[in-house]
């Protein structure tokens, strides 16, 4: 049986210690309670009797897709107890929890995989990789001539670390709207880290980098830049740290410059699946899609949706495509030549966050459908942005 589980039982907690192999402190327990009742998470646990058997924690989450804001549903400590698992538990909370988001409003769900097979068989897929950098200290580059500053964040600053991540989520897809409580509990009280601002000559915020030192590293938690110029006062800013770490340590975008900026550029590059996502509701989310703007005629495609885990999603969608506007409708019946292409929900998704095109799907022999049509439908997609998450949950 699924039931709704308050954020302050106890039980979740030891499941969670237990599954992902951690030991919290009476103190830490508490303050995760008080986090989750914040942010108002919830808790969906499958009871053996009166036995937490497993457990999905939803997230209630904004995610700025091509610059849209849209509502998101972020899957987190799935957990079950070994003498529970095999039996279909997990399965019957991510099949409850989609419906639970669909029925709430949401459109797309995230999630960072233990399994990538696992969570793409109930419909999430990978879209978001990043790339982990480990740069010895003497291939940092120096940029002595960048006008402007660096200066470690004092208090007050906070305004100005929001308004720089707020510019650079404008040049990704994909990426966390923040708001008050995440960048209280998952950014300024993060343990150890400081943050150093970029300023520009006339004393404009550009950039900043969240990072700590110990042991002859340099780990850098977050790495913001919005002009060449912020890049280059960071890279200085941590050249100037060459006497007390042998190496740098930082995740990027998978698609970002930096080794551009790098006189030796084969410092270690390594890029690894980050986060799976999921559309709730396609109907919805096809509705609210920033399509870039047609020509002055209107076009209308097909697309067939696959999705085996929800079938409610499973269906003929119809796409008018105008100038200024467009409009979605779920049809009954359409013949062979209507159909643009024939997809699953994951394709779907790896289309619409970015990561693929169309076209490139279709390539690969990996859907089917009208080449030409394709083509024509893939101009219609934003192609401006990369998706990327600099967070994580």
């Amino acid at each position: 049986m699924i039931k709704q589980i308050p954020v302050t039982n106890d039980e979740i907690y030891e499941l969670s210690a237990f599954a992902f192999q951690f030991k919290p402190t009476p103190e830490e327990i508490e303050k995760k309670k008080k986090e989750k009742e914040k942010q108002s998470e919830i808790v969906w646990g499958w009871m053996e009797g009166e036995d937490l058997a497993a457990k999905v924690h939803l997230l209630p989450l904004e995610m700025r897709i091509h610059g849209k804001v849209v509502k998101t549903g972020g899957i987190t400590n799935v957990a079950t107890w070994p003498e529970h698992r095999r039996k279909g538990a997990v399965r019957e909370l991510l099949t409850h929890a989609i419906s639970e988001m669909k029925k709430q409003g949401y459109l797309i769900s995230y999630l960072a995989p233990f399994s990538v097979p696992f969570y793409r068989k109930f419909g999430w897929e990978m879209t978001i990789n990043e790339m982990k950098f480990t740069i010895p200290m003497e291939y940092v580059p120096k940029f002595k001539e960048a006008a402007g500053c660096v200066r470690r964040m004092k208090q007050g600053d906070e305004a100005k670390v929001k308004e720089v991540y707020q510019a650079y989520t404008e040049q990704y897809t994909g990426m966390l709207v923040r708001d008050e409580h995440w960048w209280e509990y998952k950014v300024f009280e993060k343990e150890g880290f400081t943050t150093a601002i970029s300023y520009d000559p006339e004393g404009h915020a550009d950039g900043y980098m969240r990072y700590k030192v110990k042991e002859n590293k340099m780990d850098i938690d977050e790495w913001i830049t919005v002009t060449p110029n912020s890049k280059k006062r960071l890279l200085q800013f941590i050249a100037n740290h060459d006497s007390m770490a042998k190496e740098v340590h930082m995740t990027l975008p998978d698609d970002d410059v930096l080794p551009l900026f790098m006189d030796e550029p084969r410092a270690k590059q390594e890029q690894k699946p980050y986060f799976m996502t999921r559309i709730v509701d396609v109907e919805a989310f096809l509705g609210v899609y920033p399509f870039r703007a047609s020509a002055d005629k209107e076009e209308t495609y097909t697309i067939k949706v696959e999705d085996a885990a929800f079938e409610e999603n499973s269906g003929l969608y119809r796409l008018h495509l105008r100038k200024e506007s467009h409009h979605v409708e779920k049809i009954e019946d359409a013949s062979t030549q209507e159909i643009t292409a024939s997809l699953t929900v994951q394709q779907l998704a790896m289309i619409l966050l970015g990561k693929h095109t169309l076209e490139q799907l279709y390539e690969q022999g990996l859907l089917v459908g009208h080449f030409e049509r394709i083509k024509h439908l893939d101009a219609f997609l934003p192609k401006k942005r990369h998706p990327y998450l600099a967070d994580f949950f």
